[in-house]
Order: C-alpha cells, then sequence, then structure tokens
C-alpha cells in the first residue's frame, strides 16, 4: 500500500522509482551512492532492491547513530556484528565461513565482534569475499544513512573501503546520504590524499516527485483505500513533492476523509519534525546559533548571499566576515536545510521554508 508508512521492502508497496531500484541491483561499480533530501525514500528503494537481489546484504541504518556526539570503533564493530544476522539466515553455510574470523563469535544467528580486535573487520569482509567467490555470488554491505560515520574516531574507515575497492572484487556497497554534502565530505572524494580519491562510484539520485508524479501517487494511493483522491495541485503546494510527506499526508488523509485537515497534520508533524532535526544540528554549535536561525528565517523564501549577510549582520549590528557567512551557509547546504539555486539560496522543500517562517518561531 502507498501510503503505508513505514518503508518497503516489496516493489508492489513502492510507487515509480523502478529505475532506481534496477540501477541499485546491477551493482556496476563497487561502490554505489544514493543520494537525494530526507523522507526522498532512499531507505525504501535499497530494501526494495535489496529484496531482489541474490546475494546476502549486511544492513546497517547509521541511523541509530544520530543521537551520539562522537562515534567509536566499537559502535561500528556491534553494528556490523548485528547486521550479520539476517544474511546467516538466508545463508545459513556463512557462519562456517564466519567462524574462522579472529575475534568474532558466532553462536546460532547472533554475530559479536570483539572491538579490541581491529583486524577483524578486515577479515570479515574478506571472508564474505571469499564466500562470494566460492558460490559464484557478491556480498553486498548496505549502509544506509552514511554520513553518520563523519563522527567516527581513531579508525580510518575509508582506508578499509579503499582496500575492500581494491582487492575484494566480490564485495560491493552500498551507502546512502540525505546529508549529501556531508556524505561526500565524509568520502573526500575531491581530496587528492583521500584513500578513496579517483575511484569511480555509480550514483543513484532521488528526486522529489514532479506535480504529475505526486497526482499519480495521489490518485493510485487513494484507489487502494476506495476513496476519493484530494486536489493534487493544492497538496503539493504545501507539502512539495517528498514520497515521505505525500505519504503522511495520504495516511492521514484516507483516515480523517478531510483535505484541510490532513494538509494541517502533515504541515504541524513536518513542521515540528524539522525543528527537531535543526535543533540536533546546532549541537554543538551554541557560538553560531543565532546566526544559523537569522539566516534560515531571512532564506525562508529564498535570499541572496549579500541579503543573508545584511540579515545576520543587522541582528548583531555590526560587520561580519565574508569567509564566517560562507562558510554558514555551506554547512546548511551540506546538511540539506539550503540549496543553492542559480544566485539565491533557498530551502529545498515547502515544509523546510514553512518551518522557519516567522509565524512558526
Amino acid at each position: 500500500m502507498y501510503f503505508d508508512p513505514w518503508p518497503k521492502t516489496s516493489r508492489e508497496d513502492l510507487f515509480d522509482r523502478e529505475e532506481e531500484v534496477e540501477r541499485i541491483k546491477a551493482l556496476r561499480a563497487p561502490i554505489t551512492l544514493v543520494l537525494g533530501l530526507r523522507r526522498a525514500g532512499k531507505s525504501s528503494v535499497i530494501l526494495v532492491a535489496a529484496s531482489e537481489m541474490p546475494h546476502p546484504v549486511v544492513y546497517i541504518d547509521a541511523r541509530r547513530f544520530e543521537a551520539e556526539p562522537y562515534l567509536t570503533f566499537k559502535h561500528v564493530a556491534e553494528a556490523l556484528g548485528e547486521a550479520l544476522a539476517q544474511p546467516m539466515r538466508r545463508f545459513p553455510k556463512l557462519r562456517e565461513y564466519l567462524k574462522n574470523v579472529n575475534g568474532i563469535s558466532v553462536a546460532g544467528f547472533e554475530v559479536k565482534i570483539s572491538w579490541r580486535e581491529r583486524g577483524s573487520l578486515v577479515e570479515v569482509l574478506e571472508w564474505l569475499n571469499r564466500w562470494a567467490e566460492e558460490n559464484g555470488r557478491k556480498a553486498v554491505v548496505v549502509i544506509d544513512e552514511a554520513q553518520e560515520l563523519t563522527k567516527l574516531k581513531g579508525y580510518n574507515l575509508l582506508k578499509l573501503l579503499a582496500y575492500s575497492y581494491d582487492n575484494l572484487r566480490n564485495v560491493y556497497y552500498v551507502m546512502s546520504g540525505s546529508k549529501m554534502g556531508l556524505l561526500k565530505k565524509f568520502l573526500k572524494l575531491e581530496d587528492a590524499g583521500s584513500p578513496l580519491y579517483g575511484r569511480y562510484m555509480e550514483v543513484v539520485e532521488l528526486r522529489p516527485f514532479t506535480l504529475e508524479e505526486a497526482k499519480r501517487f495521489l490518485e493510485e494511493g487513494c484507489r487502494q483505500y476506495g476513496v476519493p483522491p484530494p486536489d493534487a495541485e493544492k497538496v503539493y503546494r504545501a507539502v512539495g513533492g517528498l514520497p515521505g510527506w505525500l505519504t503522511y499526508f495520504g495516511y492521514t488523509y484516507v483516515s480523517v476523509r478531510d483535505e484541510e485537515e490532513s494538509i494541517r497534520q502533515t504541515v504541524s508533524y513536518a513542521v515540528d519534525l524539522i525543528k527537531q532535526e535543526f535543533a540536533h544540528f546546532l549541537e554543538g554549535k551554541w557560538a553560531a546559533e543565532k546566526r544559523y536561525r537569522v539566516i534560515m528565517e531571512a532564506a525562508a523564501e529564498c535570499a541572496a548571499w549579500s541579503e543573508l549577510k545584511r540579515a545576520v549582520e543587522a541582528s548583531e549590528g555590526r560587520r561580519i566576515n565574508d569567509a564566517e557567512i560562507t562558510r554558514l551557509l555551506k554547512n546548511l547546504v551540506d546538511y540539506g536545510f539550503l540549496e543553492k539555486r542559480g544566485d539565491l539560496y533557498c530551502p529545498p522543500d515547502p515544509l523546510i521554508a514553512a518551518a522557519f517562517r516567522k509565524k512558526y518561531r
């Protein structure tokens, strides 16, 4: 059902996105990046693709680390150990291969990786590669919202990825990121000193639905529940084209059967959630908190760099260095709160704009 609020795991519940699913399934490069704003449907697309792959898939949802101020090797080892349980159920003989890894214990379908044995991650990947090679398959490691790993301290994950890319020909990675700038910064793709510099990666970008796509989504979703569709243009103007918000609207609409009330509930819920995400973004940035808020409020209806600089200076009654304004804007773009449209900085969807209009302050 299209309006089911949980991530989709089967193609029949996923609206459109057939091309994106097929590109992920194709595994055209050792690393595939799935990019898009939050609520663009990345997790659903990846889960559907994974369910149709004839390969073991190790799925790590890095959103579990969002509340952590920093990460250690122990966090990664625990997450990988838990994620290995699912492919072992589907491919039981994997257990015998993983039992060869130093620092790993396998009991039934439970895997524990010693956080003291840092070489164990390499060995896990090497044995996955060996199993895949001997069984004519591939091993796929999915890291959803991989930009959370920017908080990892004391362990160079990029070196591990580069080693796997160059030497483990049967291990493939699928990484998603809603904070697109942050994910690219984490991978250091344009840094000549990065272990991953120069490696080709397949990029699958999930864009918001167009008005026509949103209209079909709402019409077909309503048909599944036997209710008349709403005014799609009105809904689209209010909540935009991100599948997550349209799904929330649809889920509400089939319950209350009131277009205006469903829009109100969707906007209210979205604004509260976006504010929470922005508060999380501000953690550790207390000195610049007021400046970030002033910029977002000034950019709610789109604004040029010069207008945003003037807004910050007016709020403080003094001149601000140009480089500081540029730095603040880059961070907001990297985290997905703003995007550059020509000479203007704009919220990437109507609900982010709504969260920073003064009436919602």
